[in-house]
């Protein structure tokens, strides 16, 4: 016979996994300093690419004073000057990115342990079930 309280519990089940697939399962298949690390190299990247086009645009806008006013000295200030800007903003968005990729691994870890706890109450119920019958 069917028990009302399994049939919810199956149901939850389904729909919690349909609903946190992507959130929850695929987080869980890393550890945590591998997603973590896994992320902060994207966001690397990601900010190398748009600082560089970034940098080009600003490039292409001002190109006009740049190439009139060339001079070694402002070209090395200026060189410096994004460089510090660069690393600067890579420390700032590598923290923030750490930051929010931990918190996301924590909070799919304790997505992971509310499913295994219902599991084993599940399997609780069907082994309660089974000695029942036997």
């Amino acid at each position: 016979m069917l028990k009302k309280e399994k049939i919810r519990l199956m149901t939850d089940l389904a729909i919690y996994e349909k609903k946190y697939e992507n959130d929850v399962f695929k987080i869980n298949k890393y550890y945590k300093s591998d997603y973590i690390f896994w992320h902060m190299m994207l966001a690397f990247i990601r900010f190398t690419a748009c600082f560089f086009i970034c940098l080009m645009l600003y490039v292409i806008f001002k190109s006009d004073s740049f190439f009139y006013d060339i001079n070694v000295n402002g070209i090395m200030a200026m060189f410096t000057k994004l460089i510090f800007h660069y690393i600067a903003g890579v420390i700032v968005y590598l923290m923030i990115s750490a930051a929010v990729y931990s918190a996301r691994y924590k909070r799919a870890r304790k997505g992971m342990l509310f499913y295994a706890t219902k599991l084993k109450r599940l399997a609780r119920r069907y082994n309660y079930q089974d000695k029942e019958n036997t």
